[in-house]
């Protein structure tokens, strides 16, 4: 456990390089509040606990709908899309829908590599989680423990902290 909790505070060390985005981020998802659009998440895999947090949860997200393939989007919207894979085909169809009908698609994932291009290519903003693999080794070279979930909910936290006062009273 020990080692796992030293891997993660550093991944979460390393999150705070992202603020500057997290920031703008923030800042377009009230904006789409106060011009009466609506906030789209969309979560898939592990992450799919996003999804309780922000509609139901005590620190939810004020008028935020769950999207999917057939949700309309509009250009004063904005959408937050939390996927471990890069790759996901669901998820590259939500992001380019939503980008094709000018949506600020905000993008939660797994680093990018140079010849990576995947849906967050889609993304106006994008925060990598850091999470490459399992923090902890174990004793056949393998390694466990790739808490995407945690780390996602830890940046859904730093947009919601930084929104926090935007978002208030909408």
């Amino acid at each position: 456990m020990k080692i796992f909790q030293t891997q993660l505070q550093g991944l979460i060390t390393k999150l705070d390089k992202q603020e500057e985005v997290v920031e703008e981020a923030a800042r377009m998802m009230a904006q789409s509040l106060v011009s009466d659009g609506k906030l789209w998440i969309f979560a898939e895999k592990e992450m799919k606990g996003i999804l309780h947090q922000a509609v139901e949860g005590c620190d939810n997200l004020p008028r935020v709908e769950v999207a999917g393939k057939e949700s309309s989007f509009s250009p004063m919207d904005s959408l937050l899309v939390f996927s471990p894979d890069r790759g996901s085909e669901e998820a590259q169809l939500v992001a380019e829908t939503a980008s094709e009908n000018g949506t600020q698609v905000i993008g939660v994932s797994s680093p990018t590599t140079e010849d990576d291009n995947g849906w967050p290519e889609k993304c106006n903003f994008y925060l990598s989680t850091g999470i490459k693999g399992g923090l902890v080794p174990e004793e056949d070279g393998g390694r466990i423990g790739e808490p995407h979930l945690l780390v996602a909910l830890y940046l859904y936290y730093s947009l919601f902290f930084h929104g926090e006062g935007d978002f208030r009273g909408i």
